[in-house]
C-alpha cells in the first residue's frame, strides 16, 4: 500500500482554513466485535440466517419496486422475523453527516444508503466524523445529466437510486453463492483488494469474514458507508486506470465484480493486478455474460424488439466511448496473456422469473429493470446523440417486455441472465511486476503448473430462480 494520506496539520479542517486539505484516508471509529442482536448485517445475512430476508430489505424492494410496477409479497416463507421481531435497527444519528464521512453538499444523494449495525454512543463521534470528512467537492468530478448523478466519465450513475440497485444485486450474489463472497480458496489472507468497490458491501463482508486481514476497497466515487465499518477495512478513492499504488507481491486476492465497461485497457488492469499479487495468489472477475451469446437473455426476444435495439445501441455507444461493454476482455485468454495460470471459468444461470417460494427472483428482476436506463442513458445521449426522451421511452418498452416474460409461467422458468466467474492464479515461482500497458494483450490459454486441464463449467443456480 502506498504512503498514508493525512492532513498536513494533523487535524480536521477548521472554519478558519483558507485552503482545502489534501485528501485523507482516515476513517471514523470502527467496530471490533460482532453484535448478536443484529442477525443480519448491512452486507448480508450470516450463514445461520441463510434463509432469512431482512424486513428492511423487503421494505426497500417494495418501496422502490412500486415505482416500476413490481409487487413484493412480504409474507414469503423466507421472510419470517425472529421470535422477538427484532432485526437490529441502528440508533438514530443526530450528527448531520453521521451516515457518511463525505459531506452531503459535496455529493448530494450519494451518502450511505443503509443503516449501520449500531449507532454511535455518548455523542463521542461527531468530532471523529468531522475529522475524517476531508474529501471535498473540488476533489471529485460530479456531473448531473438527465436527472442522474455521475462521477467523471463513468457510464453508470452513482446516485441513491443506483446505490439501492447495487445493494439489491449484492443480496442476489449472496444467495447465488450460498453466502460465500468469493470462489477462490483463501488460507489466512492478510491483504484483499476490491477494485471498483461501489457501495462497499463485498469488501465489508470480506473484512468481517477475515478479521485478521486488511481489506481495501477502491473506487472513483465516495459512496461507501464509512460509518462503523469493520476495523480492518479502508476505502480509497482511486482510479484503477492509473498506475496502482499497491506494493508488489503483497495481495492475496484482487477482486472485480460488475466492472464490464469500466476500463479502456483491461490488459493494463490485469498487469497491475498481477504485479501486486503474492506469488500463488488469486484474481477473480465476476461479470455478466454477453447478452447476445447463445441461449442468453436476448434470445427470448424477437430480433427487432426493443431489448435488441437497446442493447445493440449500448454496445455501439460503449465502443465509441472506448470502453467496450462485451465480455471479450474478461475471457480466460486475457488472463493467460497476463501470465496467470490455473484459470477456471464458471457460468451460472440466474433465473429472472420469480418463483412463489422465494423473493430473490424478484430482487433480480428489480435490479435488471432499474438497471436498464441506468446502463444506457449516459452512453446513448453522450456518444450516440440520442434524445433523453427517446432513451427513456425505449427503456420503458424494454422493461415492459422483460416483466411480461418474467410473469409468464411458460417462459419464466428458462428466462436467465448468465453470470461468468473467472479466476486465475499468479505462479508461485514468479514475483515482481506484471504486464505493462504497452505489452501485447493477445495470447492463448495455458496449463497450470501441474499441467492440469483448465476447464469451464455451467451451473444452473436454483437459488435465484
Amino acid at each position: 500500500m502506498g504512503p498514508a494520506h493525512t492532513l498536513e496539520n494533523g487535524g480536521a479542517r477548521t472554519a478558519h482554513s483558507s485552503d482545502p486539505p489534501r485528501v485523507s484516508f482516515q476513517q471514523p471509529e470502527k467496530y471490533t466485535t460482532t453484535h448478536p442482536d443484529y442477525p443480519i448485517s448491512q452486507n448480508g445475512p450470516t450463514r445461520d440466517d441463510a434463509g432469512v430476508i431482512s424486513p428492511e430489505v423487503s421494505a426497500l424492494l417494495e418501496r422502490e419496486g412500486a415505482d416500476i410496477g413490481l409487487e413484493v409479497d412480504d409474507n414469503d416463507d423466507d421472510d419470517d422475523e425472529d421470535e422477538d421481531g427484532d432485526y437490529g435497527e441502528g440508533e438514530a444519528m443526530d450528527h448531520d453527516a453521521a451516515r457518511s464521512v463525505y459531506a452531503m453538499s459535496m455529493c448530494p444523494g450519494a451518502g450511505s444508503t443503509f443503516q449501520a449495525e449500531h449507532g454511535y454512543e455518548n455523542g463521542q463521534d461527531a468530532a471523529t466524523i468531522d475529522s475524517a470528512r476531508t474529501l471535498y467537492a473540488d476533489d471529485f468530478d460530479f456531473v448531473m445529466e438527465n436527472g442522474r448523478q455521475y462521477c467523471g466519465d463513468y457510464f453508470l450513475p452513482i446516485d441513491q437510486t443506483e446505490q439501492t440497485r447495487q445493494y439489491v444485486i449484492h443480496q442476489v450474489f449472496l444467495k447465488v453463492f450460498d453466502l460465500e463472497l468469493t470462489t477462490v480458496p483463501l488460507d489466512k489472507p492478510t491483504y484483499i483488494l476490491d477494485v471498483g468497490t461501489g457501495i462497499g458491501e463485498w469488501a465489508i463482508g470480506m473484512a468481517e469474514k477475515y478479521p485478521q486481514c486488511e481489506v481495501f476497497g477502491t473506487d472513483i466515487a465516495p459512496i461507501q458507508p464509512t460509518q462503523q465499518v469493520p476495523f480492518n477495512i479502508e476505502f480509497h478513492i482511486e482510479n484503477a486506470e492509473d498506475e496502482w499504488i499497491r506494493p508488489n507481491n503483497a495481495v492475496d486476492l484482487v477482486h472485480f465484480r460488475n466492472m464490464e465497461g469500466a476500463f479502456s485497457d483491461w490488459p493494463f488492469i490485469y498487469g497491475q493486478a498481477f504485479a501486486c499479487l503474492k506469488p500463488g495468489a488469486w484474481i477473480e472477475i465476476m461479470e455478466w455474460e454477453d447478452f447476445f451469446s447463445t441461449n442468453n437473455f436476448l434470445s427470448f426476444f424477437a430480433d427487432k424488439s426493443a431489448p435488441h435495439v437497446l442493447f445493440r445501441a449500448i454496445l455501439d455507444a460503449a465502443e465509441v466511448a472506448g470502453r467496450p461493454r462485451d465480455s471479450r476482455a474478461l475471457r480466460r485468454e486475457q488472463l493467460a496473456a497476463a501470465n496467470f495460470i490455473d484459470i477456471q471459468e464458471t457460468v451460472h444461470d440466474l433465473g429472472i422469473g420469480a418463483r412463489e417460494s422465494s423473493s430473490y427472483g424478484k430482487f433480480w428482476l428489480f435490479s435488471i429493470i432499474t438497471g436498464v436506463e441506468a446502463a444506457s442513458m449516459r452512453l446513448l445521449t453522450r456518444y450516440l446523440g440520442w434524445d433523453p426522451n427517446d432513451v427513456h421511452e425505449l427503456c420503458e418498452n424494454v422493461a415492459d417486455e422483460i416483466k411480461a416474460i418474467s410473469e409468464d409461467p411458460d417462459r419464466a422458468e428458462a428466462f436467465v441472465v448468465k453470470l461468468r466467474v473467472t479466476i486465475g492464479r499468479k505462479p508461485t515461482n514468479q514475483a515482481g511486476v506484471g504486464r505493462s500497458r504497452a505489452e501485447d494483450s493477445g495470447g492463448n490459454g495455458r496449463n497450470s503448473e501441474d499441467e492440469s486441464t483448465i476447464g469451464a463449467r455451467t451451473i444452473r443456480s436454483e437459488a435465484t430462480a
